[in-house]
């Protein structure tokens, strides 16, 4: 049985292998734990002896986790491991990603929990902080919920589920409205927002000559209504860096750009031609189908 500080000590040797794949020296370990180097190398003699580390020698050694390193910390050895990241507040939490996930109570409709457990250090996550973990590699699974309760020692979080959801799986074209209405810079914002009214559609691409030119949305509309300025044309008003996605991409990286950006919207390019759109709602679609 290992104690505590052992315990973040073979956590902290793991994380760091883990990124580089090769030997972890003892300083680089006692600088991310904020721990003397001493106290660091005498917990390693330990863990040596009990057949938790091996030490690699020479000039550039170290140490490297043994198989039962990863025991120890119930921790599953991946040659290749997916890392799957912690969110706060839309920005990624450094340092630490989640390395199982046990679902509790999930028939109780609402205190459906789940148990992360976490490679790094959890002192990271405070108390009540909504967080989002994922997407998992294979089912591609994220959730979202607030901590209620943290296990620094056995790196657990406990988070109480607010959402639960798996990223479907293909690509942005089979998912896409093929039908892409849209509009010309030419054209006045009166008939624009004729369009969009007819359409019920909240924005619209300008396309002249195949090319794509910009997009314009309702509130540009809005706008121009505020303004007094509907005779103006698309080209006054609409917004020229348009967001666009290749219709062979992924939908996860569909949705990972959507977030990052903060739209419900990208044009659908082929070639470097607009083909379609994708929003929100139609990747919602999919994934209750």
């Amino acid at each position: 049985m290992i104690g505590a500080t052992q315990r973040e000590i073979l956590d902290a040797l793991i994380e760091l292998y883990g990124k580089r794949k090769d030997s972890v020296k003892g300083d680089d370990i006692s600088r991310l734990l904020k721990r003397s180097p001493g106290t660091v190398r005498n917990q390693m003699q330990t863990l040596r002896a009990l057949g938790y580390v091996e030490g690699v020698p020479g000039p550039k050694g170290g140490y490297s986790p043994s198989m039962k390193a990863y025991e120890a910390l119930n921790i599953e050895s991946v040659e290749e491991p997916h890392e799957v990241s912690l969110y706060s507040h839309g920005k990624k939490i450094e340092g630490i990603s989640a390395q199982k996930i046990v679902f509790m109570k999930i028939t109780h409709p609402s205190e459906c929990r789940a148990v992360i457990s976490v490679i790094g250090d959890t002192r990271k996550i405070k108390d009540h902080e909504i967080i989002k973990i994922g997407p998992t590699p294979v089912n591609r699974v994220v959730i979202k919920g607030e901590v209620i309760g943290r296990d620094d020692t056995k790196r657990e979080i406990l988070v109480s589920t607010h959402s639960i959801t798996s990223v479907p799986k293909g690509k942005v074209g089979g998912v896409a409205t093929r039908k892409l209405i849209s509009i010309t810079s030419d054209m006045k914002m009166r008939e624009c927002g004729r369009i969009l009214l007819e359409n019920r559609i909240n924005a619209v691409p300008v396309i002249d000559n195949g090319e794509l030119t910009g997009i314009l949305t309702v509130e540009e509309i809005v706008r121009a209504v505020a303004k007094g300025t509907l005779d103006l044309k698309a080209k006054d008003m609409a917004i020229t860096e348009v967001l666009t996605i290749d219709k062979d991409s992924k939908l996860l990286t569909c949705i990972k750009k959507m977030e990052k950006h903060d739209v419900g919207r990208l044009i659908v390019m082929d070639d470097g031609k607009p083909i379609g759109i994708i929003t929100r709602t139609d990747i919602l679609q999919r994934m209750t189908r």
